[in-house]
């Protein structure tokens, strides 16, 4: 436990009555130059052109946006963290709705012939069960990262709106930590200088994190199709990417037993464009 100097915070309730203070503890963050100079320069270093356009909607020392059906983040989230973790990167994850799956992350592993343990084992989980908790991982995060031998290249927030919100969290209490939060992963990222993904189980158009203050690079939303698959919109770039169930012919996510041209269309992500038919 940080034995920091804490923050009160009172807040004034309709009728004139001071609310009791709530207490928030000063996070020590440490000086940039401590861990940024040791992070690779790319999420996907060696990856095919699927991840170059994941890349780009991430920049060093800004938020992204990831929003949408729940299951359809939770999949695509575990999808995304087990790339970077393939890639030989690092993730570190603070989780707030109970939401991470180390056998799926296991199972892309073996689709992608990289051991289970050796993916997992880049892959930092703290969870968080009550809205304190989550609060208090947010405010050590920056200061258990300086404390890692191996820096991470991905910070991921798993919806840590969602403990803030349940019932047993007041009023006046959520109206003071959400912008708090929103302080203090803005300050995680600039202070690291890594790319932040902030996600939001559920595409609740009434809630915003900018609306707490925490301004975003760009803002990701899952939107899945009527024929089973989904499309990944990048709002800020006014972009797209469609994304497909696994084929049945389908080895690893680049190789195939058959002819592609077999499979609807679907093109290897390393390999050359496929020729169109002519009228």
């Amino acid at each position: 436990m940080s034995t920091a100097p804490a923050i009160a915070l009172s807040l004034a309730s309709g009728t004139g009555t001071e609310q009791p203070p709530i207490l928030l503890p000063r996070p020590l963050l440490a000086p940039a130059s401590r861990i940024a100079s040791a992070h690779r320069d790319h999420l996907f270093p060696t990856a095919p052109g699927l991840f170059l356009w994941l890349e780009r909607q991430f920049a060093p020392g800004r938020t992204t946006y990831l929003t949408g059906p729940s299951g359809l983040v939770a999949g695509f989230l575990s999808f995304l963290i087990a790339a970077v973790a393939a890639a030989e990167g690092t993730v570190s994850l603070r989780d707030g709705a109970n939401r991470f799956s180390p056998y799926t992350l296991a199972a892309l592993g073996r689709r992608w012939e990289v051991p289970s343990d050796e993916l997992l084992g880049r892959v930092r989980l703290a969870r968080a069960f009550t809205a304190h908790q989550m609060v208090t991982l947010v405010e050590t995060w920056a200061d258990d990262e300086v404390g890692e031998p191996v820096p991470a290249d991905l910070l991921v927030a798993g919806d840590p709106a969602m403990l803030l919100e349940q019932e047993e969290v007041l009023e006046y209490e959520r109206a003071a930590l959400l912008p708090h939060v929103a302080r203090q992963l803005g300050r995680l990222a600039a202070t690291t200088h890594r790319p932040l993904l902030l996600v939001r189980y559920g595409d609740d158009p009434g809630f915003s994190w900018e609306a707490h203050g925490m301004p975003s690079h760009e803002t990701l939303r899952l939107v899945p199709l009527s024929d089973g698959s989904a499309l990944v919109t990048a709002q800020r770039a006014q972009d797209r990417l469609e994304l497909v169930a696994l084929a049945p012919h389908q080895r690893h996510l680049e190789e195939y037993e058959t002819d592609p041209t077999a499979l609807g269309g679907i093109e290897r992500w390393d390999g050359p464009s496929l020729r169109t038919a002519t009228p």
